[in-house]
């Protein structure tokens, strides 16, 4: 996270020194336009406060996307640290207007955190006297991403149930 806000004060230095430069550029060409060649001379007349407004929309953008990317991300840790994996997909969706997959989830909450989601909706499974092959066969056919084989199996699945 330390490099993220790094790399957006950066960005926001970047807006600024090149208003800077553009600055003294224009008041060296005005002081001595001897000096100055037609490529500046042309440079300096296409670059004006609109496409530094573009480059800051731009950087408000990206720290908009950024946090409510983070937001996402807490409230799918919230969420996937007690529910289930479908639960967590869901109520992401619904809450930020999204379209995530399982994939996507995996990503915000991590792998760890996924495993131990479908390991306790593998327990509830099994209390409700599912076998591992039938869990296997469900998962299968929602599309929820193994972390190694291609596919659920029913020893994947008895893993999980042991908890």
């Amino acid at each position: 996270m330390g490099e993220e806000l790094e790399s957006t004060a950066a960005e926001d230095g970047t807006v600024f020194a090149a208003r800077e430069a553009v600055g003294h550029l224009r008041r060296i060409t005005r002081d001595f336009p001897h000096l100055a060649t037609q490529p500046v001379r042309v440079a300096l007349d296409t670059w004006d406060e609109e496409m530094f407004r573009k480059g800051e929309l731009i950087l408000v953008q990206r720290q908009r996307a950024k946090a409510e990317h983070d937001a996402m991300e807490q409230r799918a840790i919230e969420i996937i640290e007690f529910g289930q994996v479908d639960d967590a997909l869901d109520m992401i969706n619904r809450e930020f207007e999204k379209e995530i997959d399982y994939l996507e989830l995996i990503d915000l909450v991590g792998k760890d955190r996924y495993i131990a989601a479908l390991a306790r909706e593998a327990i509830e499974l099994k209390q409700n006297s599912i076998s591992p092959e039938q869990a296997a066969e469900l998962w299968n056919s929602l599309g929820k991403p193994t972390l190694g084989d291609e596919h659920w199996n029913a020893t994947g699945v008895s893993v999980l149930m042991k908890g």
